[in-house]
C-alpha cells in the first residue's frame, strides 16, 4: 500500500480520521452508542488490544457533558432547526392552497371573500382555532399560537378537503407585508439563567452532574406550570460563578411570553434543595436571576442567513443605524392640546383622573391581537384585564384601534412612556401610536356591552378577551397564572343579543356613512313633530337634493300653494306660503299635477298632517278657492295677480 494513502474518514463527524495501521485517538464515537440511539451507558474507557480507549461522554437529555460544560446538541431539537424541505417540517404557520366549494375547488388567490369566508366557517366550529389569526394575501395564511393546535387545525382542514401546507415565518412575514429583518426566528423560546449556591457557605462542596440533573428536573417542573414545554437544553456553564444558562421552547408563543414576563417580575427560587440525594458532598440551592427571549446564532438551515444579521441586542451586524434622537415632542412638555379624552401623566399621578379604559390608536391594520398582546406583556404585564382589537370582518384586518382596560395605573404609565408617540417596528406604517380615554369605562361596562353583542358570534380572533391580572393571581395564590385568558361571560339579555344579531345581518357592524332611510329614522334631527309640515320642510331641506331652479312665475307659486294646501292641509295661520314649501316638493307637486289631476284631501284625517288617499282623482276645485271676483286678502302681501284666480287659466311653463 502506498505510503501516501490517506486514512478513511471516521464514521463520526466529530472525531479524527481512523486508520487501520495505528490506534485511534479518543473519540465520541462508539458502535454500541450508535446502535442504542447515542444515549447508551458505556464504560468510561475500554481496553482493546492495539487501540487506545474510546471515551463516551455522559449526557443529560440531548446534551453531552465534558465536566460541567455542555457540548453542542444534535440538530434538530428546536422547531427553527428543522429543514423546511424535510418531511418532518412543522410550523405555526399554515397556507390554505385549495378551498372546496361545492363541486369545484377554488385555487388560492382566486376569490378573496369566498376563501376567507370558507376558512372562517371552520374556525368557528373547532376550539383549536381559538388562538388562530387568518390573513389574506393571494391565499389564506393561518397563524397559530400553539404548535400542537397548528397540527390539529391543519389536519381538520384537510379532513374537510382543504389543501394545506406548512410555511415558515419568513414566508408569512412577506405575505403580511412585514419587515423580514424584524422576524423573531426563536419565537416560543426563552433564555433562563440560574445561579447555584451551597446551603452552607465556606465549605469546599463540589457541584456534580447529578446535582445538575436535579436542576434540570426542577426547572422543567417549575416552568411546566406556565404551559407544556416542547423541549429544552443546557446551553452554557460558567464554572467559576456556577452560572447555568438553559434554553426552553414552549408549544405556545403566548405561554413563552408569559413565562418570560412572570419570571422577570417574580423570579423562581428553590431553597434547601438537595439535588444529589445519594451524595455526601453537600446541599445546593439555586435561584433564577434572569429570563428573556432567546437570541443567538441562527442554525445553518435558517432562511434568514441571506438577510442582515441581528445580534443579541437587536442591532444589525453589517451596518449601524444612526443613533435614535428623541424628537422634541417626546420630551416632557406642556400640554397645550387640552381635550377631555387625552391621557395626562400628571393627572394620573395626582389621582385626579381615575379612568381606566384607554383607546390605542394608529395601529397598523395588519397587526393581529396576538402580536398586540405580546407587546402589552412586554410593556405592562399583569396590569390589564380587557383587550379588544376591532376587526373589519370583510378584509380580516384591524380598523386601527383597540380598547384596553387597566387595573393598575403603572401599566397605563408604562404605555405612555414606551408606546405613545412611538412607531411600529417591523410594520410598514408611518403613524405613531396615540392614547386616549375610551367612552365606555371599566371592565363591568365593557363586558356588559360586548356579552350581548353579535361580535361574540364572529370568528374567535374578532372577539374581545379577558385576562387574569397580577392582583387576582396573588389572591388565588397562583402568581404563575398572571396573564392567562379567562372565558368571556355568556349573554344575559337574549332579546338584546338577538336584536344585535339581526342588526348585524341587515346593516352590519359597520353601517355605511351615507344617508340611508334607516339611519334617518333612528336619528331624527328635526326639532318639529314628526310628520308635520314644518318637519317635512326641515327634513327636505336637510337631506333632499335641491332641484334645478331658475325661477317660478307667480302663477306657478300660487298653484304650488293650492296643491300643498289640498294635499297636506293648512298651517295654524292659514295657507302655507310658497317660501315655506321645499323647492324639491314644489317641483314634485307641479310635475305630478301638471293638469287638473291632483291628490285631493281625504275626509278621513288618518295620521296627523299626512295624506291618506292613495289614488289620484279628478276633482272640481271649490268655488271659494278658485272663483274670486278679486284677489284674496293675504296679510302682509297684497301683490298677487288677480287674473291668476280665474277659471281656465293655464299654468306657465318653468323657464
Amino acid at each position: 500500500m502506498s505510503p501516501n494513502h490517506s486514512p478513511p474518514p471516521s464514521s463520526s463527524t466529530r472525531g479524527p480520521p481512523s486508520s487501520p495501521f495505528a490506534g485511534t485517538d479518543p473519540t465520541l464515537y462508539t458502535p454500541e452508542a450508535v446502535r442504542k440511539g447515542g444515549r447508551a451507558a458505556v464504560p468510561d474507557s475500554t481496553k482493546v488490544a492495539g487501540k487506545k480507549p474510546v471515551v463516551e461522554l455522559p449526557a443529560i437529555r440531548h446534551t453531552a457533558y465534558l465536566g460541567l460544560n455542555p457540548q453542542p446538541h444534535d440538530l434538530p431539537v428546536f422547531v427553527n432547526e428543522i429543514e423546511t424541505a424535510s418531511n418532518n417540517f412543522i410550523s405555526r404557520y399554515v397556507l390554505v392552497q385549495m378551498i372546496p366549494d361545492g363541486n369545484r375547488d377554488i385555487q388560492a388567490g382566486s376569490d378573496h371573500e369566498t376563501e376567507l369566508a370558507k376558512v372562517q366557517d371552520k374556525m368557528k366550529e373547532y376550539a383549536v382555532f381559538d388562538m388562530c389569526v387568518p390573513i389574506y394575501s393571494r391565499g389564506v395564511y393561518l397563524r397559530f399560537d400553539n404548535l400542537q393546535d397548528a397540527g390539529a387545525g391543519k389536519l381538520i382542514l384537510e379532513q374537510h378537503l382543504f389543501h394545506c401546507a406548512y410555511v415558515d415565518n419568513y414566508a408569512f412575514a412577506i405575505a403580511k407585508s412585514q419587515d423580514t429583518a424584524a422576524i423573531d426566528e426563536f419565537e416560543g423560546q426563552i433564555r433562563v439563567e440560574v445561579h447555584a449556591t451551597p446551603v452552607v457557605n465556606g465549605l469546599p462542596i463540589m457541584f456534580t452532574l447529578n446535582d445538575l440533573k436535579g436542576m434540570h428536573d426542577d426547572l422543567e417542573a417549575a416552568l411546566t406550570r406556565f404551559g407544556p414545554i416542547r423541549d429544552f437544553v443546557h446551553a452554557s456553564t460558567d464554572q467559576t460563578s456556577l452560572m447555568f444558562v438553559f434554553r426552553f421552547e414552549f408549544y405556545s408563543v403566548e405561554v413563552a411570553n408569559r413565562a418570560r414576563a412572570s419570571l422577570l417580575d417574580t423570579p423562581l427560587m428553590r431553597m434547601d434543595q438537595h439535588f444529589d440525594t445519594n451524595s455526601s458532598q453537600g446541599l445546593w440551592t439555586w435561584n433564577l436571576i434572569r429570563s428573556d427571549n432567546w437570541t443567538g446564532p441562527r442554525p445553518p438551515n435558517s432562511p434568514h442567513r441571506r438577510l442582515p444579521r441581528v445580534d443579541d441586542k437587536g442591532r444589525f451586524m453589517e451596518f449601524r443605524h444612526a443613533p435614535i434622537v428623541n424628537p422634541p415632542t417626546m420630551e416632557p412638555r406642556e400640554e397645550r392640546d387640552v381635550t377631555h379624552n387625552k391621557v395626562y401623566r400628571a393627572k394620573i399621578v395626582a389621582g385626579s383622573d381615575v379612568r381606566t379604559t384607554i383607546m390605542l390608536r394608529n395601529i397598523p391594520n395588519k397587526l393581529d391581537w396576538l402580536s398586540l398582546k405580546t407587546l402589552l406583556d412586554r410593556v405592562c404585564f399583569g396590569t390589564f384585564d380587557f383587550l379588544y382589537l376591532r376587526i373589519d370582518f370583510k378584509s380580516g384586518h384591524n380598523v386601527g384601534y383597540a380598547f384596553i382596560n387597566f387595573v393598575d395605573m403603572t401599566g397605563m404609565l408604562s404605555m405612555l412612556d414606551k408606546v405613545e408617540r412611538r412607531g411600529w417596528p417591523g410594520y410598514r406604517s408611518s403613524k405613531n401610536a396615540e392614547l386616549s380615554y375610551a367612552t365606555i369605562q371599566g371592565r363591568e361596562a365593557l363586558v356588559q356591552k360586548f356579552r350581548n353583542s353579535s361580535v361574540m358570534q364572529q370568528t374567535p380572533y374578532c372577539r374581545p378577551r379577558l385576562f387574569i391580572t397580577k392582583e387576582e393571581a396573588w389572591i388565588n395564590q397562583n402568581v404563575r397564572k398572571t396573564g392567562v385568558e379567562v372565558k368571556f361571560p355568556d349573554p344575559d339579555n337574549w332579546s338584546k343579543f338577538q336584536r344585535s344579531i339581526d342588526s348585524a345581518r341587515t346593516v352590519g357592524l359597520f353601517p355605511p356613512t351615507g344617508v340611508v332611510h334607516q339611519s334617518i329614522d333612528r336619528a331624527h334631527l328635526s326639532s318639529y313633530d314628526r310628520g308635520t309640515p314644518r318637519d317635512m320642510v326641515h327634513m327636505y331641506n336637510q337631506y333632499g337634493q335641491p332641484p334645478t331652479f331658475k325661477g317660478f312665475s307667480d302663477q306657478a307659486k300660487r298653484t304650488v300653494e293650492q296643491l300643498f294646501h289640498a294635499q297636506f292641509g293648512p298651517a295654524q295661520s292659514g295657507m302655507v306660503a310658497f317660501e315655506n314649501i321645499p323647492l324639491r316638493l314644489a317641483q314634485q307637486l307641479l310635475a305630478e299635477n301638471g293638469s287638473s289631476t291632483f291628490m285631493g284631501r281625504s275626509t278621513d284625517p288618518g295620521v296627523i298632517a299626512r295624506p291618506t288617499g292613495t289614488q289620484p282623482y279628478v276633482a272640481t276645485p271649490p268655488a271659494q278657492m278658485y272663483a274670486y271676483a278679486a284677489g284674496p286678502s293675504y296679510t302682509g302681501n297684497e301683490s298677487y295677480n288677480v287674473g291668476y284666480y280665474q277659471n281656465g287659466d293655464e299654468l306657465d311653463d318653468l323657464e
